[in-house]
């Protein structure tokens, strides 16, 4: 090859080499060429701007210092993949850093990272994402509000559910125990026979055939099937009545030959509603309950059986582990009252005031409607012309107390 040929060529590799470098020149993203000790070895225009240095200063710097030095933290700069946050302009960077090596290669000696700007799609995506809450929070709300419209209705179906429910459960669960009764009977008439028939082989047979009957007891079990079966009867017995006293209790609850204003017990409501709840209740409180001399009272038992069921419920949510649900009932003053206390983890000062507001709630978007005591408050002040107070300290607990009057009307 001569002169004229190398020379071409060399000035061929010039200007492959100039347009490489305007190429990486005229990105946004700053592009660094690094040894494996993290040294600068090349770097494009926009690292240059970035850190305001001449490009020959900049060669040689560890490219992790320079980002730190001009604002670019990071708690990790080896980790591949991350988000960088530039305080002073407000910009978002993402970092990806890359192995450069060859096929033949058995190591990578170099690394090129690349910073990519992308503070504009970053603020896109918070848009975006405070938007699609907000339309959370508003199809939350419409929920809510149908669901608050649909409340008396609602509850109007589940007392009917309940019943029907309860009328279904009851005739099968008097069959099976009058028929394990029954079955006690014929067990006992059996082991009686059973026993006289042995007593009759040990009296007048021979020994071999004593032997016999022995072994077959033995071998079928009967000792332990005859102890085994009382056992299963007295517990089979012991459900079937606690299914039929859940039935008695869900017609309690439902009330809907009691749907309208009539004169109740609170502590029949209170008693169905506990029986009901338990399920919420068992695992992890401790109910007390202080029941007073209180009159029956004139008012719609099927609403306040729905008022007791969210108080008790909030207030087992409200214990996180362990805790305590006491229930208080007296007289005075011409009125009812009922207290209802947890000692879980209580409500904030700044939310007592709006605890009682139609879709005000503490909880996730999903976990709660904020509609419950909005129910509670307006069963009680609206329909019932009594009043609601909430008494809570962080920590230590929450009572809701409830005051109705004894001279009542009805409410149409």
């Amino acid at each position: 090859m001569d002169y004229e040929e190398l020379e071409t060529l060399f000035r061929q590799v010039e200007t492959a080499k100039k347009e490489w470098e305007m190429t990486m020149d005229c990105m946004a993203d700053m592009i660094i060429l690094a040894d494996s000790e993290a040294n600068i070895i090349r770097c494009n225009r926009a690292v240059i701007d970035f850190a305001d240095k001449p490009y020959k200063e900049i060669l040689g710097e560890k490219w992790p210092q320079l980002f730190s030095d001009h604002g670019l933290q990071s708690a990790d700069f080896q980790v591949s993949a991350q988000e960088l946050y530039h305080g002073d302009s407000g910009r978002w960077y993402f970092l990806k850093i890359y192995a450069l090596c060859s096929k033949e290669q058995a190591s990578c000696t170099r690394h090129v990272v690349i910073a990519h700007d992308y503070t504009e799609i970053k603020h896109i995506a918070e848009a975006l994402e405070q938007k699609n809450t907000e339309l959370e929070q508003a199809n939350a709300e419409l929920k809510a509000a149908h669901s608050q419209l649909l409340q008396q209705e609602k509850m109007a179906s589940i007392g009917l559910l309940a019943a029907g429910v309860a009328h279904e459960i009851n005739n099968p669960t008097g069959f099976i125990i009058s028929n394990l009764g029954s079955l006690g009977k014929y067990l006992e008439r059996l082991t009686d026979f059973i026993d006289f028939q042995s007593g009759l082989i040990a009296s007048r047979a021979d020994e071999e055939l004593i032997a016999q009957e022995k072994a077959e007891r033995k071998r079928v079990k009967l000792d332990f099937i005859k102890d085994d079966v009382r056992d299963l009867i007295a517990e089979s017995l012991e459900g079937a009545a606690r299914v039929k006293k859940i039935v008695q209790d869900l017609k309690g609850f439902s009330r809907v030959d009691q749907a309208d204003f009539k004169e109740t017990d609170l502590h029949e409501c209170l008693d169905s509603t506990l029986n009901i709840a338990w399920n919420e209740l068992k695992y992890k409180t401790k109910v007390i309950k202080e029941y007073g001399d209180v009159s029956p009272i004139m008012c719609y038992p099927q609403q306040l059986n729905q008022v007791f069921l969210n108080l008790l419920v909030n207030a087992a949510q409200a214990i996180a582990d362990k805790g305590v649900i006491t229930i208080r009932t007296w007289e005075k003053d011409n009125r009812a009252w009922v207290a209802i206390s947890d000692t879980g983890s209580g409500i904030a000062p700044e939310h007592l005031q709006k605890i009682f507001e139609p879709f005000f709630t503490t909880k996730e978007i999903g976990k709660g409607t904020g509609l419950g005591l909005s129910v509670v408050f307006d069963i009680i002040t609206k329909t019932h012309h009594g009043e609601i107070a909430v008494e809570s300290e962080v920590g230590k607990g929450t009572t809701f107390t409830i005051t109705l009057p004894f001279g009542m009307t009805r409410s149409d």
